[in-house]
């Protein structure tokens, strides 16, 4: 059986998935990968582009009558959401009106601020990897950061208005759903088999880390091996494990039903 992959090129996908793609791993399915930002996950998800994708939370129920969402390879956790930065506001109610770059209308980091801090904002596009950028330069008054934005946007001085993550966990007690692996409805009996393999991959980069560090890094961005570590730690646990205990909460925040996790 051969599958069309897509996933993010950011090392908590490639730790996940890197065993997997890179045949470590004893099984008969073959996959054809696909990396690119997750905006761009999450448009090919809507056009049902892939057999199986990662894709932003907030895109979710836009794709639940083609997909279902896997209960492993994901990223939900605790300390780990989209923060607001700005150079020259102090303040979310300072940016009223003001340009504020996402990194697409379709992902979890935009879903959570339009849940806080409504619309009431001229809302800029842009590349994940771009937004402190645009920040720094004044092309925009602030920028929702995700990644590893928000381990270095102190250092590039940047002032954080908001951590949408802590928002969350402190009104809902739940992990923060970020990204989701889903998969097409018609391959759903496919769906344990691959859990086990996600699971397996996951185990392989923890036991055996120098075998797929170069594939980590080679897809890192220029990471510093400090970054990755961190980004790793952060957004890999026990949920991309397995996620099911999270499921009831979910439900809710996606208004879906828990036969739409496999």
């Amino acid at each position: 059986m051969r599958f069309t992959i897509g996933i993010s090129p950011c090392p908590n996908d490639t730790y996940i998935f890197g065993p997997l793609l890179e045949g470590h791993l004893d099984t008969d399915f073959k996959f054809h990968t696909i990396m690119d930002d997750v905006e761009v996950m999450n448009r090919m998800a809507l056009k049902h582009g892939l057999d199986i994708i990662k894709v932003s939370y907030g895109v979710v129920p836009e794709i639940l009558d083609n997909y279902a969402v896997l209960k492993a390879g994901g990223a939900l956790g605790f300390g780990c959401g989209p923060l607001v930065v700005s150079k020259r506001f102090g303040s979310i109610n300072q940016l009223k009106g003001k340009r504020i770059a996402i990194p697409g209308r379709n992902t979890s980091a935009f879903r959570f601020f339009k849940h806080f801090y409504g619309e009431d904002f001229e809302f800029v596009e842009l590349r994940f990897d771009l937004i402190m950028t645009a920040v720094l330069t004044g092309s925009v008054d602030a920028g929702v950061i995700i990644h590893e934005g928000r381990f270095v946007y102190q250092s590039a001085g940047l002032l954080n208005l908001a951590d949408l993550g802590a928002i969350w966990e402190k009104r809902y007690d739940m992990p923060i759903p970020l990204g989701a692996i889903v998969i097409k409805r018609e391959l759903a009996e496919y769906a344990g088999t691959l859990k086990s393999l996600i699971q397996e991959s996951i185990s392989f980069s923890e036991k055996r880390y120098g075998e797929i560090e170069p594939f980590i890094k080679e897809h890192a961005q220029e990471m510093s091996d400090e970054v990755i570590k961190k980004h790793i730690d952060l957004y890999v646990n026990r949920f991309s494990y397995d996620m099911t205990e999270a499921v009831p909460g979910l439900t809710e925040f996606l208004d879906c039903t828990e036969e739409d996790f496999v």
